[in-house]
């Protein structure tokens, strides 16, 4: 049975997080990505396959779902993300969960790895990734994607924040479920205009990263769907040039919401890098 329950970051920020699985089992870390919440892996969460090989965790990043909004500035510096995934961490005392970042959500494990040296996790999963803020965004990011960045920040006009929301979930996928479609622009409208702009501004150091990864050698398995129209692959790679243990899984025929277009795909190789790398 699912563990959710409300956490306090170190500031305070309730974190709205959820365990599922046996805990013997490698523990994988999931983080939403940009105006979503955890509940865009509700399909690995009821899956018995995922449910019965690793103890699945995920977590509200601030700002998001049922977390926490809080909009000062102060609230969305680098330490305070990397202590909300700490708080996830103590909850459910994790011990070297393996990352996996999807979308913007990926940018998280460079605020981790800020402040937290690479043996604090076993390994990075990114999955249609932005690895970290910063000018990165406007080359990892699609042109049709960038452009509904601005609507989606500002106040002025509810018509095109409307549009742009609704444009940014009809290039997630084609075909999602109209009820998860739905919850998906939902998710948007409950996070406070203030709150997307902090998300979207904020600043990183990238250099725990990408030292993790070429320095030391952390496992990094980046995954990537061959019709994503958010993510831009060979920006994504480059951003990670000279990363030593780096595994690129291209599925075929796969959108943003990579596990939704082609489940079974997903699954098998993930399971397998996690169980290799876990041995």
């Amino acid at each position: 049975m699912s563990t959710g329950r409300i956490l306090k970051s170190a500031d305070g920020t309730d974190v709205y997080a959820e365990a599922l699985g046996d805990s013997s089992n490698p523990a994988v870390v999931f983080i939403h990505g940009f105006s979503m919440s955890s509940m865009a892996f509700n399909a690995i969460f009821s899956d018995p396959q995922w449910i019965a090989n690793v103890y699945l965790v995920r977590y509200d990043v601030r700002g998001h779902g049922k977390s926490g909004k809080p909009a000062d500035e102060a609230s969305w510096a680098s330490q305070r993300l990397a202590e909300d995934f700490d708080a996830v961490v103590e909850a459910f005392k994790l011990n070297k969960p393996f990352v996996l970042g999807w979308s913007l959500g990926a940018t998280i494990i460079a605020d981790i790895l800020s402040f937290r040296p690479p043996t604090y996790i076993s390994g990075v999963i990114y999955v249609a990734a932005l690895p970290y803020m910063g000018p990165t965004l406007g080359k990892v990011g699609t042109p049709a994607c960038l452009v509904t960045l601005a609507p989606l920040m500002q106040t002025a006009n509810v018509d095109d924040y409307q549009q742009a929301a609704i444009a940014f979930a009809d290039l997630t996928h084609t075909s999602l479920p109209y009820d998860f479609y739905l919850a998906c622009l939902g998710n948007s409208l409950v996070q406070p205009r203030g709150i997307t702009v902090r998300l979207l501004s904020r600043t990183q150091d990238n250099s725990g990263l990408l030292n993790a990864g070429r320095k030391y050698g952390l496992p990094l398995l980046s995954v990537h769907g061959t019709k994503d129209r958010i993510i831009v692959r060979d920006a994504v790679l480059d951003a990670i040039e000279g990363w030593k243990n780096l595994k690129v899984l291209d599925i075929e025929d796969a959108e943003h919401f990579v596990w939704l277009s082609k489940p079974d795909a997903f699954r098998t190789e993930l399971l397998e890098w996690i169980a290799h790398i876990s041995a």
